[in-house]
């Protein structure tokens, strides 16, 4: 992606607090102190951690130290309670009513202090919430306040897949008036929008608790008693605007109501737009709602919302549509984690990872298991894709409901522990963060849960979407049901929901996949909410209407759920249970799978043959990719194009060899050495990619692609010579280290020709001189156990990538890398 997209991005997003008047929201991201073990009294004000380490936030612990078989969580990654430490000084002069501390996420189980005083506690790590500190904050000049955050990991297995550890999201001061707009208290309704008008109603809650010139006592021995009292209400004017990508306002409303003290009142407005800019996965353009409140006059709070004006439609005959457009979901699911960061993801890397996913005509995203990170929505509005939202990985039941007496979720210490007592707290936080984002389409209340095959299932789903209806009645509501469970969907269940999400469905319906569904429920809409890589599968969702797309599993690869699905590393166990642990065969480098290896693209950001298959039947624009058949293909069943070799590297000369030819192009010939092979019409109708037949001889392997007679487009397979040298590339030189930015070295081992050399594992090591420093360099070998914060690793066919941090200090950043036999490679970075 664009370092011009970057920059928009980041702009849209630090004008959304940096153009405010009145409300304060400042970052408290620099110079937290850390320390990776339970400590008594640390929440004190007067505790010394002064030997503690310094950091920046995000941070992820997990990921920092080595994979090994001895810790429990998913993913073989260290895990327990982390303390951290803020010290505050508020700016001179600062002054305002109300004080809250905002955290994105805290992973997991988190307790906050100010100031020794105890604020309260959060079980689950993916929703944001917020504590008001106002009684405990320290405003004296120069006085220093202590945040303390105590995040306890510490009971594993949690999850069934990688969930980090610590501060691993953003953390906020937002300080305001006494009277002011509730935090997410702001919520849209587009009621209409075409190319000639949009017509909206924008809801704002406000409240006052006390106002500062309050005088009220309520018996006679406080101070001089009720005589004097002196009650306080103003008369509050909401003004709200639209404005567009250039600053203009291109709508206006403005409504007045008298607040007394302790009191709340929700505005309702009606906007319409004139000429709008309709936002969809073509053309995402992003407005922003400025929500100005004033108080007697005078300004007291303000606070912008993202908006894409956009409707959409889900039918069952007419499937779904946007703007009245209708189209299919071409999607994936993603964990939240990101190879090297762990949980810890700058928004450069989404924007990095999602453009890349978009390239290949991917449209829609499902945050699996769980709401992501705030910055992601916005990636994802600037970038068109369509979000599912969930929720939940679980409840309160466990698989073997029904089978066993095992009192437990889906793990032993997972967030069915918390379901009771938090699944409304956590459900209405991911709602109202994310109901202004236009990228949201539906809401996900939860994947694979087993209640949905009892029927105590019914009234927990039925208070979930009453819960989801409350805080936003625009989307959908959908559930993920297993495709694979024994026992059938409780009757019922699925007419509690807007969308019917069925993972898998094939597992029970076979090629007939959602046709007996609907034959059911001849009203209902359905989505393959997870689904393999099967080319059947989206043929079949192209000609059911009913059905509105698919979500593949999984976009990325990621950590945890280390499954070794065709015994490729048998002596090393299969490990998507975390409880079966292999124990011989092992090497010093090499321990269990740590992560699943079987997404469309890698931890460093390398696509395989699915992705380009993909890529061939989602895109828009000209694809064309060749591949080569792995040996056993036939072993791989829907991985086929997955397990295909991208290079053109083979032992045997004149050995058969099946090309792959992932393409859209109407017709296309085949070069090999510079002797045509032919030229073949593709076949629409055909799911599959197209198939050569030849025998290997090395060289040049070319394709060339036509549309209507003429070449649009070319890929070629080089067979490389002996390893010769390093190859950098870096797609963003520049860097700011006001932001904290990094950036990301794609590495790769090359021979004379920059061909690189698919079999290279030569170790690479990784060194940085000047206003920079090296977060670390990782390969997308998920069986090695290498920190992902070494100076080293070993190449794994052919690449590795290092990520390079900057510093405070602005000036060049010189990065060496050096490769075991092979010629060393530098670049130079510049830290703005």
């Amino acid at each position: 992606m664009s370092t011009n997209l970057n920059s928009t991005i980041a702009s849209y997003m630090d004008r959304m607090t940096s153009d405010l008047e009145a409300r304060e929201v400042r970052s408290l991201c620099k110079d937290w102190k850390f320390c990776p073990h339970d400590v008594p009294h640390a929440f004190r004000e007067d505790f010394d951690d002064s030997s503690w380490r310094t950091l920046n936030i995000p941070h992820d612990y997990s990921v920092e130290g080595q994979f090994s078989e001895e810790h429990e969580a998913n993913g073989f990654v260290q895990s327990g309670v982390l303390w951290y430490r803020k010290h505050l000084i508020l700016p001179t002069g600062h002054r305002q009513e109300k004080y809250y501390i905002l955290f994105d996420g805290v992973a997991m189980k988190s307790q906050v202090w100010l100031n020794g005083q105890f604020l309260g506690q959060h079980p689950y790590g993916f929703t944001p919430f917020w504590y008001d500190i106002t009684p405990f904050i320290h405003h004296e000049e120069g006085a220093v306040n202590i945040i303390a955050v105590r995040a306890d990991s510490s009971l594993q297995p949690y999850s069934r897949f990688y969930t980090g550890a610590g501060l691993y999201r953003q953390v906020f001061l937002i300080s305001m008036n006494a009277l002011h707009i509730e935090q997410w208290g702001i919520r849209t309704d587009i009621a209409a929008a075409d190319e000639d008008r949009a017509e909206l109603t924008i809801r704002t809650n406000v409240r006052v608790e006390r106002y500062k010139d309050t005088i009220w006592n309520a018996f006679n021995w406080q101070g001089t008693g009720i005589k004097d009292n002196h009650e306080v209400q103003k008369n509050a004017v909401l003004i709200t605007s639209i404005i567009d990508s250039k600053g203009r306002i291109v709508a206006e409303a403005q409504e007045s109501k008298v607040f007394p003290e302790f009191s709340r009142h929700e505005f309702t407005q009606e906007l319409r737009v004139d000429k709008p800019s309709l936002w969809s996965p073509t053309h995402p353009e992003m407005y922003r709602i400025r929500s100005r409140l004033l108080a007697n006059g005078e300004l007291v709070d303000d606070c912008m919302t993202p908006l894409g004006i956009r409707t959409l439609s889900f039918h069952q005959n007419e499937g779904f549509s946007i703007n009245g457009q209708t189209m299919k979901l071409k999607g994936v699911c993603l964990h939240q984690d990101a190879g090297i960061y762990g949980g810890a993801v700058p928004y450069k890397t989404w924007v990095r990872r999602l453009g890349l996913l978009k390239k290949a005509g991917v449209n829609a995203i499902r945050t699996a298991h769980h709401p992501f990170p705030s910055e992601f929505y916005h990636v994802c509005d600037f970038l068109g894709l369509l979000v599912m939202d969930e929720a939940f990985d679980e409840w309160q039941s466990g698989w073997t409901r029904g089978y066993s007496d095992q009192p437990y979720g889906k793990n032993r210490y997972g967030y069915y522990l918390d379901f009771q007592q938090w699944h409304d707290t956590d459900l209405r936080a991911m709602i109202s963060r994310g109901r202004n984002h236009p990228s949201v389409i539906m809401w996900s209340v939860g994947n694979e849960i087993p209640e949905l095959y009892f029927k105590d299932g019914i009234d927990i789903l039925k208070r979930l979407v009453k819960i989801c209806k409350e805080e936003d009645n625009t989307r959908p509501v959908t559930v993920c049901a297993e495709g694979s469970h024994m026992l059938p969907i409780y009757e019922g269940i699925m007419d509690q929901v807007d969308v019917a999400g069925y993972n898998y469905v094939s597992n029970r319906e076979g090629k007939s996949y959602y046709a007996n569904i609907h034959r059911q429920r001849p009203s209902q809409v359905v989505v393959g909410s997870e689904t393999s890589f099967d080319p059947e599968h989206w043929q079949a969702i192209q000609k059911q209407n009913y059905a509105i797309g698919q979500f593949l599993w999984v976009g990325y690869d990621y950590i945890g759920e280390g499954i070794d699905r065709f015994g490729e590393d048998a002596c090393l166990g299969d490990t998507f249970d975390i409880s079966r642990l292999a124990s011989s065969n092992k090497s010093a480098d090499r321990i269990l799978r740590h992560g699943y290896a079987y997404g469309m693209v890698d931890s460093i950001d390398t696509p395989n043959g699915e992705y380009f298959y993909r890529a061939s039947i989602w895109s828009d624009t000209s694809v064309l990719q060749l591949a080569v058949k792995a040996e056993n293909e036939e072993d791989y069943g829907h991985y086929r194009y997955l397990k295909a070799d991208l290079h053109w590297n083979f032992p045997d000369k004149g050995a058969n060899k099946t090309v792959y030819c992932f393409t859209n192009c109407e017709q296309v010939e085949l070069v090999l050495n510079g002797i045509s092979l032919g030229l073949r019409r593709t076949e629409p109708d055909n799911p599959f990619a197209m198939e050569w037949n030849l025998e290997y001889a090395p060289g040049i392997l070319q394709a060339i692609g036509y549309i209507k007679g003429k070449p649009v487009c070319t890929s070629e397979l080089v067979t490389s010579r002996r390893a010769s040298r390093i190859q950098l590339n870096c797609q963003d030189n520049a860097i700011q280290g006001a932001r904290m930015e990094d950036t990301a070295i794609e590495i790769a081992v090359v021979d004379e020709s920059g061909v690189v050399v698919p079999d290279a594992s030569n170790r690479v090591t990784v060194k940085v001189k000047g206003s920079g420093s090296l977060l670390g360099v990782i390969s997308a070998d998920l069986t090695s156990n290498t920190s992902y914060r070494s100076d080293r690793c070993h190449a794994y066919k052919g690449r590795c990538l290092a990520v390079i941090r900057s510093s405070d200090e602005p000036g060049p950043i010189q990065v060496v890398v050096e490769g075991e036999g092979v010629a060393t490679a530098r670049l130079m970075l510049t830290n703005c």
